[in-house]
């Protein structure tokens, strides 16, 4: 017995939700302050992250659907649905983009999801990422004048290129918190010291556009620093987030497209979890 939509687009929203209030986070908004932005907070994450709930329940029930199809291409079978998905979180946030590259991550990985449950699959992590590649195969040939700063000078695909490359990033996050969990730390650190990971390795859109090259070389410096001195976590883990965090304010550079790959690891650890406690219960 595989998962509904229903759970599919629950368990995308409350990873949204965990990835916001996740704390302390460098430059991001979180429970303790709202980083590096001034549009935006907790409340206003959480409330957009409900509203996007039904579009992601939406974007699953199309996937199971649509199961008997090839996925490759199949991006265009939800792209009017994204496109109202997105102008609802406008509409809820009063024009602040919270979480436009998260809505399209997400939804390709629903709809995966989706796919794959429409066929009786397991939902590993790796094969809902491999058929979430294939719906959107293509998709970073429509980069151009519109696609932003970052690709324009500096050839960043975003979470355009995260998606046709197969979730990498995502998949090292999770296998991130996995070591990290295996070296005894909590979930919560672990999760934490994921998003070090990803600020470390990742080509960070947001960041580039607001800040510049040499101020991201810098922040993944200061990651890569943090999470070699924090291998196990806690309280001295926490202190050196704020540290950074401050750090972020001072550049005003948010990374972004680091906690929008996290909230999508979060979502597939937990579609991992109850998949499997659904298979256990047949």
């Amino acid at each position: 017995m595989s998962l509904d939509a229903r759970t599919i687009g629950r368990l995308s929203c409350e990873a949204l939700q965990a990835e916001a209030r996740l704390s302390p986070k460098p430059g991001l908004v979180d429970a303790e302050n709202c980083g590096a932005h001034s549009d935006m907070d907790l409340p206003l994450l959480l409330a957009s992250a409900t509203v996007l709930e039904p579009y992601f329940v939406l974007f699953a029930a199309r996937g199971i659907a649509e199961a008997a199809l090839p996925p490759e291409g199949r991006l265009n079978a939800i792209r009017a649905e994204g496109r109202e998905a997105e102008q609802a979180m406008l509409a809820a946030t009063n024009g602040v983009n919270t979480h436009k590259g998260a809505l399209f991550l997400l939804g390709a990985l629903c709809y995966a999801a989706g796919h794959l449950a429409g066929n009786g699959g397991a939902l590993a992590p790796s094969s809902v990422c491999q058929t979430a590649a294939k719906v959107c195969a293509g998709i970073t040939r429509e980069l151009g004048a519109g696609a932003g700063r970052a690709f324009a000078k500096f050839s960043a695909r975003g979470a355009r290129g995260e998606a046709e490359d197969g979730f990498p990033n995502v998949l090292f996050a999770l296998k991130e918190r996995e070591k990290a969990t295996a070296r005894g730390m909590t979930n919560h650190d672990a999760w934490l010291f994921a998003l070090l990971k990803l600020i470390e390795t990742l080509e960070d859109t947001n960041v580039l556009a607001r800040c510049g090259e040499q101020t991201a070389r810098e922040l993944k410096a200061r990651a890569s620093m943090i999470a070699s001195r924090n291998p196990s976590g806690g309280e001295a883990l926490k202190v050196d987030m704020r540290g950074l965090n401050q750090d972020c304010l001072r550049w005003h550079a948010s990374p972004g497209g680091a906690a929008d790959v996290l909230a999508c690891a979060i979502f597939l650890q937990s579609v991992m979890e109850q998949n499997n406690q659904k298979w256990g219960d047949c």
